[in-house]
C-alpha cells in the first residue's frame, strides 16, 4: 500500500512551481497519503533528493526536475514522472497524460483495494469482540459486515437468529450524516433516533496488544473512529419491534440488509428476499 508521495523540485524551476507541485498535491490527495517536498536548493533536502533520484529515478549529475515518486509501506519506491527539458508545455502535457492513463487509474484502484483490505483486516483482528444478544435472547453475537469502502466499514453484532443488537460504523474520517442516512434507508425514520448514537476513538495502544504500527499504516492520525448505534426503545410499540439481518439461503449468504419486524418473529428474510 502507498504511504507517501515525494516530489523533487526547485522553486526557481518553471516546470516545478506551481503546476507540478499542485499536481503532486493532487496525487497525494487522490491516494489519501501525505506529500513530501524535497527542494534541491535546501542542503539537507538536497541530500535526500539526490539519494532518492540516484536509487529510484532518472539520475545524472545535473538531473532533470521535477521528479515524482510513490513510496510503499514495504519500502518499495516507484518513479512516477520526470519533467522535460523542452518547453514547459511539454511537461504539462506529460502530467495530463499521466492523469488520463490507465496506469494512474489502476494505481488509485489498487490503493483503494489495499486500504479497504487493511481497514477491514484491522477491524476483524482488533475490534471484533464477542458479545451477548440483548432484548432478544442471551446467545453470543458475532460481527457481520454490512458495507465497506476504502476508509470505512459498517458492521452489525448479530445473534444466531439474526437479531441485531448493535450497528457500528468504523471509519478513519467518519461522516455522521452519511451513517444516519444509511441507517434510515435500512430501517426507516420511525425507529432511528439521534439519541441512540455514540462516538468512540480507538488508539493502537488501548487494544489487546500495541498495534500502533499497524494502525498508522491505515490512518494518518493513528486512530480509528467508531460510531455506535443501538436501538433503545422508549415506548411499548418500539419494544415490540426488533432489527434483524436478512439471510437468504438461496443466495448462500446474507444479503447484508437489516430490516424491522416483530421482535419475536422467526422470519429471516427482508421484504425484497421473501
Amino acid at each position: 500500500m502507498i504511504n507517501r508521495v515525494s516530489i523533487v523540485l526547485a522553486n526557481y524551476c518553471p516546470h516545478c512551481v506551481p503546476f507540478s507541485l499542485q499536481n503532486a498535491e493532487k496525487i497525494a490527495k487522490d491516494l489519501g497519503v501525505p506529500l513530501r517536498v524535497l527542494d534541491i536548493e535546501v542542503s539537507k533536502q538536497e541530500i535526500t533528493a539526490d539519494k532518492l533520484v540516484k536509487e529510484h529515478g532518472d539520475w545524472s549529475e545535473d538531473y532533470l526536475i521535477p521528479q515524482v515518486f510513490v513510496e510503499y509501506t514495504d519500502g518499495k519506491i516507484t518513479h512516477l514522472l520526470t519533467g522535460f527539458s523542452e518547453a514547459v508545455s511539454v511537461t504539462k502535457a506529460s502530467w495530463e497524460a499521466l492523469f488520463s492513463s490507465s496506469y494512474y487509474k489502476n494505481l488509485l484502484r489498487e490503493q483503494v483495494f489495499m486500504k479497504h483490505k487493511s481497514l477491514k483486516s484491522f477491524v476483524n483482528k482488533y475490534l471484533n469482540f464477542k458479545g451477548q444478544c440483548r432484548r432478544h435472547c442471551k446467545k453470543f453475537t458475532s460481527l457481520k459486515e454490512l458495507w465497506p469502502d476504502s476508509n470505512n466499514m459498517v458492521g452489525a453484532y448479530v445473534c444466531p437468529d439474526g437479531y441485531v443488537s448493535r450497528i457500528i460504523y468504523f471509519s478513519i474520517d467518519p461522516d455522521i450524516n452519511w451513517f444516519k442516512n444509511f441507517l434510515m434507508t435500512q430501517i426507516g425514520n420511525d425507529i432511528f433516533h439521534d439519541r441512540d448514537l455514540r462516538l468512540a476513538t480507538r488508539h493502537g495502544w488501548e487494544l489487546i496488544s500495541d498495534t500502533s504500527t499497524e494502525i498508522n499504516k491505515i490512518s494518518p492520525m493513528g486512530m480509528i473512529k467508531e460510531v455506535y448505534w443501538t436501538n433503545y426503545p422508549k415506548t411499548d410499540e418500539e419494544r415490540r419491534q426488533g432489527i434483524f439481518l436478512c439471510s437468504n439461503p438461496q443466495k448462500g449468504k446474507e444479503c447484508k440488509k437489516v430490516f424491522v419486524q416483530e421482535i419475536n418473529s422467526t422470519n429471516r428474510l427482508c421484504q425484497k428476499c421473501r
